[in-house]
């Protein structure tokens, strides 16, 4: 076959695989739906070189391999030269493991693993196989080393044409085929093309999670890819069934990636040789659907390395939030450290020396809340509070945090409780989440949801939901389900929500104890902890969803460790807080922010005592949080007759110039006494001792 005839061939081949990934990428939308989201070239060849990169270090060759950006595989390949040529014992450790490692993509889609794959693999045998041509090594690749499966067969054909393109691509004489046929051939046909040149791929076209059982006895050293991320909502329900039958990791409202883990952790060898590597989104390190496979993970596997590629500019646009997850199968030690990598940028990926690394014990993960997995925020907070403190729902039994009072369906239907007028003493008012800011609500935003455009309202009361209004006509904490920061405020007792809103109710806590609680809740230490606990469920614009069952799992002091210091300061933070809001004649901010600050700093120093003496390192703080009577006690009111309910109180003009009186006092003896502003600095940096 002439030269320009296999020119012919491979334009045509090229040409399948171009159309079938241009069609992917002008219905990524579409596909992004259906969890079909292509992983760029330089991630695919990234996650491949990690994962043998730590596989050589393993072998003892740790900091030797070295993975670059620029010609990734040739630097590989020198580097990996350099390594068997000093260490000839790792060199007789990885040879015989070459040609029989088998490496599976379980969602190979067009190749793009499975081809970087075959690189890698290509620079190991030219290392430990020099007396072989390229070609035999390469046929030996394809089809004793290289696995997929791919449920789409276009796409797993696809998979089969671009190994062949890489087989062929330095002996192109060799390729058997009738370039007169290549006009009328149809990509469901070229499964002959394959049969002509006696190759056999161990590409199939496959359900990996319910049908892939080719051998029972095929374990595989190294399983890697983009496992599809579907939402549950949009798996078939008899699908769903089957996958909640036979596997533990379909737990609640689970998506598919997680199935695709626990799948593959099965397939993989044992007693350590079988290695994981996957692109994967983030939000199964925190989500409560994704407790049964943190923990199989924590408990059967070790996480070697968790790469955060979220930030990635090409990743801005999707949903997808993605992280890398290599581990190995097995857990050899009680020890095992977890690298956890942060990326602003694409070229960081491949710097040798990441300066957002952060170091996190395995173990450390069995005290953490449901298995959760930080993988940024301030991690050393995490590990002392949770070495020291229960949570909240541990810590508060008779905790209870109502979400959707009126039904978790159809909710819409009681927006024809809202009222302008009150009908009834026991009527509540109706709040929004956008009603709802740290400390204060917004009586004048609008409520805007199930196509309804409602000022604050009363809410009717009515017979058939008393039990509900059972549960809300007492004095509570409201805090948003959707915010930037963990945002609380006090009720006493009149607010009402169809959803949006979480309330926390504690049936044995008097205003002081609820005061506390809010304090804490809404400090700058616990916003902290739920962004790095949870951080992975962000969405767009930087919001969270703040969950309740997130918030129960918060760390809490013992109930009798609650201080009256910090129930005041909750109190004057809300007087000056909705103040500010409702009254714009007032000048608080100066005021308000020494008294968030102080605030801040005492939260600080309750959660510290347990690791060093607050009376000698912080002495004038240590007496603020102890002592009962340093502070005011500012019984809370409103400061505008919006409604007229028994509990909504107003104040009046004594009450409220005395109160500021005693503010601006306080404020005032707070913002002279420089020992006091030192020590309230140093408590909240993030090198304090707590850090």
């Amino acid at each position: 076959m002439n030269k320009k005839a296999n020119n012919k061939i491979f334009t045509y081949f090229r040409e399948c695989i171009i159309n079938f990934e241009n069609k992917i990428f002008k219905e990524k939308d579409e596909l992004h739906d259906s969890g079909v989201i292509y992983t760029p070239e330089k991630i695919t060849n990234f996650i491949v070189l990690n994962i043998f990169k730590i596989f050589i270090d393993d072998l003892g060759g740790k900091n030797q391999v070295n993975i670059e950006s620029n010609s990734q595989n040739k630097t590989y390949f020198n580097s990996f030269k350099l390594l068997l040529n000093k260490h000839p014992e790792i060199k007789e450790k990885v040879k015989p493991k070459i040609q029989k490692m088998k490496i599976l993509d379980p969602a190979c889609g067009s190749g793009r693993f499975l081809t970087s794959a075959a690189e890698v693999l290509l620079l190991f045998y030219k290392v430990l196989y020099p007396e072989l041509t390229e070609y035999k090594m390469k046929k030996k690749i394809v089809q004793n080393n290289l696995y997929g499966i791919e449920i789409e067969r276009s796409a797993q054909i696809i998979s089969k044409i671009k190994l062949m393109l890489w087989l062929f691509s330095d002996n192109i004489t060799a390729m058997k085929i009738d370039e007169k046929n290549l006009e009328k051939l149809e990509l469901n046909d070229i499964e002959q093309i394959f049969d002509e040149n006696e190759i056999k791929f161990n590409i199939y076209d496959l359900d990996f999670l319910l049908d892939f059982d080719l051998n029972k006895e095929i374990l595989f050293d190294f399983i890697i890819g983009n496992p599809p991320y579907i939402e549950n909502k949009k798996i078939n329900l008899e699908y769903k069934k089957k996958l909640y039958e036979n596997f533990k990791s379909a737990y609640k409202l689970f998506d598919l990636s997680i199935i695709f883990i626990e799948r593959s952790i099965g397939l993989l060898k044992e007693n350590g040789e079988g290695y994981l590597s996957f692109i994967l989104t983030n939000k199964f390190l925190a989500a409560d659907y994704g407790i049964k496979i943190r923990k199989l993970l924590i408990k059967n596997t070790e996480i070697k390395k968790i790469n955060n590629i979220s930030s990635l500019s090409i990743f801005r646009k999707t949903a997808a939030y993605p992280i890398i997850l290599s581990l190995r199968k097995g857990l050899s030690s009680n020890n095992h450290l977890i690298k956890i990598e942060n990326y602003d940028n694409l070229d960081s990926l491949f710097e040798l020396n990441n300066s957002s690394s952060i170091i996190l014990p395995q173990n450390f993960i069995n005290k953490l809340p449901g298995y959760v997995i930080p993988i940024s925020g301030e991690i050393n907070k995490i590990r002392y509070l949770y070495s020291n403190f229960r949570t909240m729902q541990e810590t508060i039994n008779d905790l209870k945090i109502i979400y959707r009072p009126y039904g978790f369906t159809k909710w819409a239907k009681f927006f024809e409780n809202v009222s302008e007028s009150k009908n009834n003493e026991k009527d509540l008012i109706l709040v929004g989440t956008g009603n709802v800011g740290k400390y204060y609500i917004q009586f004048d935003k609008r409520i805007k949801i199930a196509k309804k455009d409602l000022t604050v309202s009363y809410f009717r009361y009515n017979e058939a939901t008393k039990d509900i209004w059972k549960e809300l006509n007492c004095e509570k904490l409201i805090f948003r389900e959707i915010a930037k920061d963990l945002t609380c405020v006090y009720d006493p007792g009149v607010f009402t929500n169809i959803t949006g809103l979480y309330f926390i109710k504690v049936p044995s806590f008097n205003s002081n104890k609820l005061f506390c609680l809010l304090a804490i809740l809404n400090s700058n230490l616990m916003n902290i902890m739920f962004k790095t606990l949870f951080g992975t469920l962000h969405m767009s614009g930087g919001y969270l969803r703040f969950n309740g069952s997130f918030i129960k799992r918060l760390p809490m002091p013992e109930i009798e460790e609650f201080p009256i210091s910090l129930s005041y300061l909750g109190k004057m933070n809300q007087f000056l807080t909705q103040l500010k809001y409702d009254c714009q004649t007032y000048d608080v901010d100066k005021f308000l922010e020494i008294i968030m600050n102080l605030t801040d700093s005492l939260v600080y120093a309750l959660f510290l005592h347990k690791k060093i003496d607050l009376r000698q390192n912080y002495p004038i703080i240590d007496k603020l949080l102890r002592s009962p009577d340093l502070f005011p006690d500012i019984q809370f009111k409103y400061f505008n007759t919006r409604f007229n309910l028994q509990k909504f109180k107003i104040y009046q003009k004594e009450e409220l110039k005395s109160n500021l009186d005693k503010i601006y006092n306080l404020s005032n003896k707070i913002s002279e006494n420089k020992d006091l502003l030192d020590q309230m600095e140093l408590i909240l940096k993030k090198e304090s001792p707590l850090a």
